[in-house]
């Protein structure tokens, strides 16, 4: 017997999306065993910063990483959590590459998006996740980003203290989406 889907609307959450840059050409150079502890260290520091930042991890598609900010509570600054967390991730990653670095290890770059939006969340027979369309912005987000930097679409910057370290990166093409204004997120105020 199937267990029962429970499932909520939420008219605003904030999806953050994590992926390595060139994951195919580093998991080429890499034995399995490394490459898997490799991707454990990153991904259990960032379970560590999802719960500093009281953000719910939902999943890990190999090498990419899924949080949302906001649900249940639906309290407000969820959009200014994910992006803490985002940037967070960001400085540990180069942290943890100064590290490989020494030891003449190859370093890991990271692109991470922020999108804010309405979603549906809940559990279903695979466990805790989050559809719809605002995922799939915070997905294209992340994949149109930069190593090392933060992508966050309009709705996610209108969340934050405008005095933040914004840059207006223009209207983008975002795949499916056509073309969105989106900006680079470099500091919180």
């Amino acid at each position: 017997e199937k267990s029962p889907i429970e499932a909520s609307y939420y008219s605003a959450a904030s999806i953050l999306f994590t992926d390595f840059v060139d994951f195919t050409q580093l998991s080429e150079n890499i034995q399995p065993g490394e490459l898997i502890e490799t991707l454990d260290q990153y991904f259990s520091s960032f379970d560590l910063l999802m719960d500093n930042h009281g953000i719910k991890k939902v999943k890990t598609i190999g090498d990419s990483y899924m949080a949302v900010a906001g649900i249940p509570e639906g309290k407000p600054g969820h959009a200014r959590n994910a992006c803490a967390a985002g940037l967070d991730i960001i400085k540990m990653v180069d942290g943890i590459n100064m590290q490989r670095t020494a030891l003449g290890k190859d370093p890991w770059k990271i692109r991470v998006g922020v999108h804010t939006g309405p979603v549906i969340a809940g559990f279903s027979g695979s466990g805790f996740d989050v559809w719809g369309d605002s995922v799939n912005i915070a997905s294209r987000l992340e994949s149109t980003s930069e190593g090392g930097r933060l992508h966050i679409s309009e709705e996610t910057k209108l969340s934050l203290d405008q005095s933040s370290g914004i840059t207006d990166r223009g209207e983008i093409e975002l795949k499916n989406k056509g073309m969105m204004r989106t900006y680079f997120l470099d500091n919180l105020a």
